[in-house]
């Protein structure tokens, strides 16, 4: 438990990410329309909250293209903005998600669950030295953030056509 509590205190973010997503297990659990919270339930509320949440998913693509176009100036605030918008977009999804709904939401959940999950696994929280796990995980981070794409305009075109 030290251990846990000494890294949350040296990585702050990490803690957050943890809370978040056991926000969205709670929310998903127990399917928080359900519990008739009428201002979360609204199409308006879901519109503001998706909103939010794709603009901070889009941005975490910057961090990509920088690394992609080999543009190191600003790399390590760009870095540290990338796990506290990540930070924000988990907290998001714990209040956007107000159930699981169909198989494909249920797979974008597991998705996005395994996005945060490995964004909060990286270098500094598990201090792996290895170049191999370090590429294995930036790998399964980056591919499963990828998958995540068609998953949300798939998302998108269905709450938006049939509401």
């Amino acid at each position: 438990m030290r251990i846990v509590l000494t890294t949350f205190r040296r990585v702050p973010y990490a803690g957050a990410v943890f809370l978040g997503l056991a926000l969205v297990i709670a929310a998903l659990s127990v399917e928080v329309s359900a519990l008739e919270l009428q201002p979360f339930a609204r199409l308006s509320f879901q519109v503001v909250t998706g909103a939010l949440l794709l603009t901070c998913l889009s941005y975490q693509w910057v961090l990509f293209a920088k690394r992609v176009l080999k543009d190191a100036r600003g790399m390590r605030s760009h870095v540290k903005l990338h796990r506290w918008v990540g930070v924000s977009a988990t907290l998001l999804f714990a209040v956007h998600a107000v159930r699981v709904g169909h198989v494909w939401m249920t797979l974008l959940s597991a998705v996005f669950f395994l996005v945060a999950l490995t964004g909060v696994l990286n270098r500094e929280v598990l201090g792996y030295r290895s170049n191999l796990l370090y590429l294995i995980w930036l790998a399964l981070h980056i591919g499963l953030s990828a998958a995540m794409v068609p998953l949300i305009a798939v998302h998108i075109w269905v709450a938006l056509a049939y509401q």
